[in-house]
């Protein structure tokens, strides 16, 4: 199993925390963003990263390095970062899927036990959901019927919609699945669109299970309440 983990975002909502390093190198609870994705994929044995990166790159890649230099990195560069949305690195990265994967959005922030619990799950598909209740949230939701997440986006509000944070576990073949659809979009000119958008076309083509967590933290940090949100919570937890 390797992983993806899609950072080449700008985060202009954070600036200027942003402005002199990438989202993913901003620090939160005394570690990086991509401290937190790393070290619990480091947790489960997972040593084969693929990061997507754009925004000031080279601090990513120095970064890494420097921490983490027994760790097998490879590196795709979105060169139009700053007008397209992840579905394009996650398009450009295409050639490099060879196994089933880990999926995480460069701006979580999680307990490394929901890693560990994805990864050891039974589901050969599976997307992390929360058990709360129906959330009003700005970030992505999952619709959940019959155990199975039919959609996947931030304009989902109603019965059978909770929560879901972007860290997928996926076979290599139904990514393929998605890779595919996520083609069209590409090709189309959507290249502003999430890649959720290209999965929820294709949703009855995978079985995406979800795995449900309840005590456990993680969020994503996308805005400076986000940020001031997270720290307090981790600060509690220490």
């Amino acid at each position: 199993m390797k992983a993806i983990i899609v950072a080449a975002g700008i985060g202009v909502r954070l600036h200027p925390m942003s402005s002199d390093k990438p989202k993913s190198l901003i620090e939160i609870g005394g570690k990086a963003l991509l401290d937190y994705q790393i070290d619990a994929l480091i947790e489960c044995n997972i040593k084969d990263i693929v990061i997507t990166t754009g925004h000031l790159e080279r601090k990513i890649r120095e970064y890494v390095a420097r921490k983490y230099p027994f760790l097998n990195v490879a590196y795709v560069y979105n060169p139009e970062y700053d007008t397209t949305n992840y579905i394009y690195s996650m398009w450009l990265a295409r050639e490099l899927i060879d196994d089933d994967l880990i999926l995480i959005h460069g701006d979580l922030v999680f307990d490394e036990k929901l890693l560990v619990n994805m990864v050891n799950s039974n589901y050969e598909n599976c997307v992390l959901v929360s058990r709360k209740a129906k959330s009003e949230s700005k970030d992505f939701k999952a619709v959940v019927e019959n155990n199975k997440v039919i959609k996947i986006g931030v304009e989902f509000f109603g019965e059978n919609v909770l929560d879901s944070l972007p860290m997928y576990k996926l076979s290599r073949s139904d990514y393929l699945c998605w890779l595919q659809e996520i083609d069209k979009f590409i090709k189309n000119g959507s290249k502003g669109s999430y890649a959720e958008d290209a999965f929820n076309n294709i949703s009855d083509k995978i079985i995406l299970r979800p795995l449900y967590f309840n005590e456990e933290f993680g969020m994503e940090i996308d805005t400076k309440e986000d940020f001031k949100m997270a720290k307090n919570i981790l600060k509690n937890r220490l």
